[in-house]
């Protein structure tokens, strides 16, 4: 059978895949002129950077962990120890691990006191029941009790393990306040935790996306073809695109939330639309500053996590690329990312952004000469958020879509590769199982 797949970023392209595998004939259309989405490449003066996602989580990535084995990659991937520290208001540097909660036990401002509640909060997580797939929309709308991860970070863990230890990491991940978040995702990854392991493809990882197609062998990919259009016709689907019909017996949208609504549109009822419509997406900026010759080459960590008690922070992290991801910078180079928390967003222009990426970086990691190049990633709807009672409101579109259209999205659970991989997957075998 024929079948559509609407967008190419992470979770289209794991349809894509599926579908092919399962024996249909698939045409992927991607508006844009390259697969990844979010987490596609960008080339600039021998630089690769990363317009999104920065890194794969290892042992909490299973699907996407298992297709790129599947597929022969998983031996490609490059590890990545992410060492950190954490920036206090006062400039003092506190060492610890991304991938390694109990390293944020060892940091001096934690009094015994609080590290005891942590320790108790730990072990009451892990002794009662969570998700056991994180990015399982369906799974975390079971353990969403209407309770945001601030509330119960500071009820349970106290102010100075919430400042020192929930915020930072939230931050760099999610860039929005913790009382935007419900719990259960960060608490299944708690859970969790101790199968985290970072690792970069090669090429970044924007390149999950194009090894999915690559191994779509009944696949064709459109790209700069954005589609215009979804009407029904006698076999299925008709699907409008660069003025063009294309028929399909069915279809998987793996486009944003709010696009999706406006194609289904005729064919939704109009709750599914208020919901994906409605769907949390926030502003989003990082900035890239590429040095043709590295500023500080035996600096000791690669990331460096500002904290501090109280108060706004603009800033959630600053990244040293080289070490992330090797192939991102040309040889004895440096790539800085800079990532900004949302809220300050509304009031800086580029201009603010920019510049205080720069005096960010500087603060960081020491003096430096001018870069080769500042480059501003801004977007106005960048990541998906998902706050108390967001799952379930969002896996009942699931029921309100027509015959053989799937959706897929990392909308669907937390922004993430994981959440859009895991999505494509279960998008396209629930397509397969309406075809036969």
């Amino acid at each position: 059978m024929k079948t559509i797949v609407i967008g190419g970023g992470p979770a289209g392209c794991a349809a894509a895949y599926t579908l092919s595998k399962q024996g249909h004939d698939v045409l992927l259309f991607e508006a844009s002129d390259q697969v990844g989405g979010r987490t596609k490449q960008l080339r600039r003066d021998g630089f690769n950077l990363a317009t999104g996602a920065l890194f794969l989580m290892g042992g909490i990535y299973p699907r996407t962990s298992a297709l790129l084995a599947e597929m022969g990659h998983d031996r490609d991937i490059v590890p990545w120890g992410g060492a950190s520290e954490l920036q206090d208001k006062d400039d003092s540097r506190y060492p610890v691990s991304f991938v390694s909660l109990l390293s944020y036990l060892r940091i001096p401002v934690l009094s015994l006191g609080d590290k005891l509640k942590v320790a108790m909060a730990g072990l009451r997580l892990h002794l009662r029941p969570g998700a056991s797939n994180p990015f399982d929309g369906a799974e975390l709308a079971a353990f969403d009790k209407g309770e945001d991860l601030e509330t119960w970070s500071r009820k349970n863990l106290g102010e100075r393990a919430y400042e020192y230890i929930v915020r930072p990491i939230m931050d760099f991940l999610y860039a929005v306040p913790a009382s935007w978040l419900s719990t259960p995702f960060p608490h299944a990854i708690i859970q969790q935790a101790h199968k985290m392991k970072l690792s970069v493809p090669p090429g970044g990882v924007g390149q999950v996306s194009e090894w999915f197609v690559q191994a779509a062998k009944r696949a064709e990919v459109r790209l700069s073809t954005p589609v215009e259009r979804v009407e029904r016709s006698s076999q299925g689907y008709r699907v409008f695109a660069n003025g063009e019909a294309h028929d399909a017996d069915g279809l998987v949208v793996a486009t944003e939330a709010f696009v999706a609504a406006k194609l289904l549109e005729p064919y939704i009822d109009a709750d599914a639309r208020s919901r994906l419509t409605e769907a949390p997406y926030t502003d989003y900026a990082h900035v890239a500053i590429g040095y043709a010759k590295s500023p500080w080459p035996n600096y000791p960590t690669d990331i460096v996590l500002p904290v501090g008690v109280g108060g706004t922070r603009n800033i959630g992290a600053i990244v040293l690329h080289s070490r992330r991801h090797p192939g991102s910078v040309p040889k004895g180079g440096e790539l800085v990312g800079v990532y900004f928390n949302t809220p300050p967003l509304a009031h800086m222009s580029d201009e603010d952004i920019k510049r205080e990426a720069l005096e960010a970086a500087i603060k960081a990691f020491g003096a430096a000469p001018d870069p080769t190049f500042v480059h501003l990633f801004r977007y106005d709807r960048g990541l998906t958020i998902a706050g108390p009672g967001h799952y379930s409101k969002l896996d009942a579109v699931h029921k309100a879509m027509p015959p053989r259209v799937c959706l897929a999205g990392d909308y669907f659970s937390q922004a993430g590769v994981e959440a859009a991989v895991f999505s494509g997957e279960r998008a396209a075998q629930m397509l397969d199982r309406a075809m036969h």
